[in-house]
Parts: C-alpha cells; structure tokens; sequence
C-alpha cells in the first residue's frame, strides 16, 4: 500500500479517537436538586452510584460525580458534581467544569 494512504488512515484513526471515564450528567437532572429536600436515594436514581461516598462525622458525607472524556489532538474536556449531605438530603453541592 503507497505511504500516502497509510499515513492518511493512521491519522484519520487517530483524529477520531475518544476515551471517557464516568457518565455525563443531564442537566436537567441538576434542576431537580433542592437543598433539605432532595435524598442520597434521589441522587443515585437520577446519577448512578457515586465517583466516590465519603463519610464525615455527625450525619454528613459528600458524594462526588465525575466524568471525563479526551479526544486525540484536542483537549480533554470534564465535568464534576459534588454533593455535600446533612442526614442523607442535600446541604450544598456545585458543578465545576475542567
């Protein structure tokens, strides 16, 4: 096979490679979040099973989401949900973007 060619698909296979890790959250969903009013169990039916679930003293713990998605020759692009819980309803929480 000429060169050429060879260069040509090696390059298109690479220009349309993706990785992600996690699952992208809707953020519609986000919508439906309220502070003393949403559940640990609302969350996980809406995002899956948490990143990570880590428990603090005194009834409070914070679950993060996150998702991550690289591309060949560009730059990767993320997302992170963070979820602070007071006896299993929502305290705070915040969305940042990498």
């Amino acid at each position: 096979m000429n060169r050429k060619v060879m260069w040509c698909l090696t390059l298109a296979l690479l220009t349309g490679c993706t990785a992600s890790v996690g699952q992208n959250f809707d953020d519609t969903q986000l919508a439906k979040i309220h502070h003393d009013v949403t559940t640990k169990q609302e969350l996980i039916t809406w995002f899956g099973q948490p990143s990570s679930d880590t428990p603090f003293p005194q009834g409070q713990s914070i679950l993060m989401w996150t998702w991550s998605q690289a591309k060949t020759g560009t730059t990767t692009e993320g997302r992170t949900l963070t979820i602070q819980l007071q006896n299993d309803k929502v305290k705070n929480y915040t969305v940042s973007k990498t």
